[in-house]
């Protein structure tokens, strides 16, 4: 169950397991992340969430600071550590607070990127895609995330830290066959990688192979 929804959808604030998070979102909105803005045209907006890491660090370190203060020591004196910690929440906050926009244009087959309602960046689709990314921990065992991501755009995380490799494998193809995107496995190079869209070089090289081919056929 999330307890966010809306811009606030990917702050990772429920309850239970990653993939059965992602599945209950997709269930509702087969888009998800994203909404239909008309067909063929997928529209998120969100905030990030060092909004609420920023906000956090603030807190603790204001909360912290009182309680010493109040029982201070003469021995040592942490107070620069104590505004050091509330001025980079403060930081964090002000520099994360404007809403984010990501439109993803199969009609004029480009993405979209906007803070603060200004145009970041605008790139071809093949920019852009959904991705499994994997990293080990001390004992060296695998744990997943997906992702989407690309060329200047920030990392948007669906799903997080999940051992159940092939469950998030097949919601991260879900997603990228909903939004026609190119997806990719951890592995740099796989089976895996669903392809759906190539750079115009990518086309011109295999149409100069293809004629060479018939060239040496005749």
């Amino acid at each position: 169950m999330s307890l966010l929804r809306g811009p606030l959808s990917l702050w990772g604030c429920y309850f239970g397991s990653s993939e059965k998070h992602l599945t209950d979102k997709l269930q509702e909105n087969k888009f998800f992340p994203f909404q239909v803005q008309q067909p063929k045209v997928f529209v998120m907006e969100y905030y990030k969430d060092m909004i609420w890491k920023g906000s956090l660090l603030f807190v603790i370190s204001l909360v912290t600071s009182i309680i010493y203060f109040k029982s201070k020591q003469d021995f040592q004196d942490f107070s620069a550590f104590f505004a050091a910690g509330m001025l980079s929440g403060l930081w964090l906050v002000a520099s994360n607070i404007h809403r984010r926009r990501l439109i993803i244009n199969h009609i004029k087959e480009t993405y979209q990127f906007y803070i603060k309602g200004r145009l970041w960046h605008e790139g071809p689709l093949h920019q852009i895609y959904v991705r499994l990314v994997a990293q080990r921990d001390a004992h060296g065992k695998l744990f997943y995330s997906l992702i989407i991501n690309g060329y200047l755009l920030e990392v948007l995380v669906l799903a997080d830290l999940s051992d159940k490799y092939e469950e998030i494998n097949v919601l991260g193809r879900r997603i990228a066959r909903n939004l026609t995107l190119n997806y990719f496995d951890f592995e740099d190079i796989s089976v895996r990688h669903v392809i759906r869209h190539k750079p115009p070089e990518t086309f011109k090289q295999e149409e100069e192979e293809v004629e060479g081919m018939e060239n040496v056929n005749v």
